[in-house]
């Protein structure tokens, strides 16, 4: 050992170590040493962190206001760990489970990424408000916007949803009362026909016009429509009539369910209009007393009709015959200077027989019938002039086949002499071979009714022949043959 210590390399070795532990002892500081053993640890400052508000019952309150709603996070960890983690991994939180009604301060807690550590959280409190939440039924309406085509008119904009037009908006108790119209909105701008959105957004407007935004709405969508369609109006019903009724049965009403109908037309066209004549029944189709449903034709220029479908209520009875005697023949269209007298029937009334149901003749007074001759443009001499009658509803005239129904009248100039007797020369017409005489008041009879089927049911043979003499009309559409009236 001793003679390896004073070898010359032996201590020239041991020399270097002694002087590096020598250069260590006086030149390492103690207090910044451990520092270099903890380099990669480090920290991180977040600016603006978003404060979320946790454990409110949303079913009975809102947080209407917070203050302030961001927090300035200093956190501190490795290197590699502050790298990695996102910003939105760091969250702080304001805790309002429990909390009621009112202005409330309240501490604020972090959340942070794992194997990271807060080092700062400013501020440490925030003060929140916490609002009753009321919950109210509202009617949605639809309201539009723009003009529809040219020669169209909107309607009325409606609610078409199943569950009604009712919605429930939800909102602070305070704000409620600001509310000032629910409704959703249709476009019609150049429409030609009805608008329909099925899923139409509801929308709360404040008493002034504006949209409430955070006014919660349920349902939030409903199916609405605005209709689009050409100029219309109300106008009367009236029935009319084809085919030919069983000789057997006669009228007694023709009620339909409703009274007006809406027409759709061009506004020209629908200014001409002012009674509503399309619904038609078919009477060969009546076998007895019960409602009928008829469809709605569009005519004379009506476009569409509502409703498409109207229901008669039609009553019949068997067929009856009534005489009136009595009744008065009018005259009508002298010309200027002439005058016109009746010369056969000479008593100036004639009767007439009447078939229809017996709860209608047994109603029918003289007053409702009508005689008229009109002698527009007759010359002077004497005429057979066919009548025109006036029949009450669901009535009309038995006519014997061969019968006519006319008169004999004279029509006078009262300006120049009469020479002769008058009646041995006719001008202007045929003198009647078979003058029309009243026959004898009868009482309604059924078995009248059944004989005179020959003559027919308004259509039948012997009307036809009676018809060729005179014009028959009534206050309403009669009995109709085929062709209608």
């Amino acid at each position: 050992m001793d003679k390896w210590l004073s070898h010359p390399t032996a201590l020239k070795i041991i020399s270097v170590i002694l002087g590096v532990i020598l250069f260590a002892i006086v030149h390492v500081d103690p207090v910044t040493s451990p520092q270099t053993a903890t380099s990669n640890i480090d920290t991180k400052v977040i600016e603006a962190v978003t404060i979320v508000p946790t454990g409110l019952d949303t079913t009975k309150y809102v947080m209407t206001a917070m203050e302030p709603t961001v927090a300035r996070l200093v956190v501190e960890g490795r290197i590699s760990t502050l790298r990695t983690a996102a910003n939105e991994q760091y969250i702080v939180n304001v805790d309002l489970e429990g909390v009621e009604p009112g202005i409330h301060e309240l501490p604020l807690t972090s959340k942070l990424p794992r194997n990271i550590k807060e080092v700062e959280l400013s501020p440490r409190k925030v003060n929140v408000r916490i609002e009753e939440l009321v919950t109210k039924s509202f009617d949605v309406q639809v309201l539009t916007s723009g003009q529809p085509a040219d020669g169209y008119v909107l309607g009325t904009p409606a609610v078409l949803s199943e569950g009604g037009s009712m919605v429930q908006v939800t909102l602070p108790k305070d704000d409620m009362t600001r509310v000032g119209l629910v409704a959703v909105t249709l476009d019609v701008t150049g429409a030609d026909k009805t608008v329909v959105n099925k899923k139409a957004k509801v929308v709360v407007y404040d008493n002034d016009g504006v949209e409430i935004p955070e006014a919660a709405v349920s349902p939030g969508t409903v199916h609405a429509e605005a209709k689009v369609t050409l100029p219309f109006k109300a106008v009367p019903l009236q029935v009319r009539y084809s085919g030919v009724l069983d000789s057997e049965l006669s009228l007694v009403s023709v009620k339909p369910n409703i009274s007006e109908i809406t027409v759709y037309a061009q506004q020209a066209q629908l200014d001409a209009i002012s009674i509503y004549d399309g619904v038609v029944l078919d009477l060969s189709k009546v076998k007895g007393s019960g409602p009928i449903a008829v469809k709605t034709l569009p005519v004379d220029g009506i476009s569409s009709v509502n409703p498409g479908e109207v229901t008669l209520d039609v009553v019949v009875e068997r067929t009856a015959t009534r005489t009136i005697n009595n009744l008065p023949v009018a005259i009508s269209g002298e010309g200027e200077g002439l005058k016109a007298e009746l010369r056969e029937p000479e008593s100036g009334t004639m009767s007439l027989q009447l078939r229809g149901a017996e709860a209608v003749l047994k109603d029918v007074q003289a007053s409702d019938i009508s005689l008229l001759a009109k002698v527009d443009g007759l010359p002077p001499g004497i005429h057979t002039v066919p009548l025109e009658l006036d029949l009450p509803p669901y009535v009309e005239p038995v006519i014997a086949e061969g019968q006519p129904l006319t008169v004999r009248i004279e029509i006078l100039d009262d300006s120049a002499p009469v020479n002769g007797d008058g009646d041995d020369l006719e001008q202007g017409g045929a003198p009647t071979d078979t003058p029309v005489t009243g026959t004898p008041e009868e009482e309604p009879d059924e078995n009248d009714g059944q004989d005179a089927g020959g003559s027919g049911n308004s259509g039948g043979s012997g009307n036809a022949a009676g018809n060729q003499n005179a014009s028959i009309r009534t206050s309403r559409s009669l009995i109709a043959s085929a062709d209608g009236l």
